[in-house]
């Protein structure tokens, strides 16, 4: 590639980005909406927030991410794809390995599970908007660096979903998540399986994101749905 066609690679990048990141913004607010709507939902069933639980989950959810930092290091001085694949992959054995012991050691009652999945699940949509404000950040930079991420972000069709898409994905992977703490608060020994599941939809989903949002959506969906409905029917 000349530098005629790089400078206009470059230029097509910078105004997606930018684009991308304007619609962002603008829809950011909504990502409160999400655990709002679920702890109404349990209000709404009976199941008053447990704010020390809530913490805890959130506190839990920082750990994983923590124990995740030695992996992401290892995965550095590998090929991107491969050390990608690799720390998706951990997610699962990290997450559940973390939310088992935690829930073990403070208590597994339903509504202290409720509480707790929804700490885990808030967090991680804090996470997210934290996410979108570092990008916007990042926008008016071209810099090598900040373009070379830009451009991977472009590769990964970030830059062409809709941002109320992340909104979405945010619903479903909440009710993954507290379905999945409902389900070790009763079962600890599920676990086991729920290590290979969660690593298998992060991996999946990161596979389809190159590929159609729709496809990430739907996985998402199917994957949030069932196991919210399975870690409340073996609770209540």
């Amino acid at each position: 590639m000349n530098n005629v066609q790089q400078a206009v690679t470059g230029s097509d990048t910078q105004q997606q980005f930018e684009f991308a990141v304007r619609r962002a913004k603008w829809i950011l607010p909504l990502y409160i909406v999400v655990p709002a709507l679920f702890a109404l939902g349990f209000y709404a069933g009976g199941v008053d927030m447990d704010w020390k639980a809530f913490g805890l989950g959130a506190l839990g959810w920082f750990v994983a991410l923590l124990l995740r930092g030695p992996v992401s290091a290892l995965a550095m001085k590998m090929p991107r794809e491969k050390g990608t694949a690799i720390v998706t992959g951990s997610s699962g054995v990290l997450e559940e390995g973390v939310r088992v012991a935690m829930l073990l050691l403070t208590s597994t009652a339903y509504g202290w599970a409720v509480s707790f999945g929804q700490g885990w699940a808030a967090v991680e949509v804090l996470f997210v908007m934290v996410n979108v404000i570092a990008l916007a950040a990042l926008a008016p930079k071209t810099d090598e660096k900040s373009m070379q991420a830009k451009e991977m972000l472009k590769q990964q069709g970030q830059l062409s979903a809709g941002p109320i898409w992340g909104v979405i994905e945010r619903v479903f992977a909440s009710a993954f998540h507290i379905g999945c703490t409902l389900l070790v608060a009763k079962y600890p020994w599920s676990a086991a399986a729920l290590i290979p599941l969660h690593s298998f939809v992060n991996l999946a989903a990161v596979k389809y994101a190159r590929i159609s949002i729709y496809k990430v959506e739907l996985l998402m969906a199917i994957a949030g749905t069932v196991m919210l409905a399975v870690g409340i029917a073996v609770s209540v």
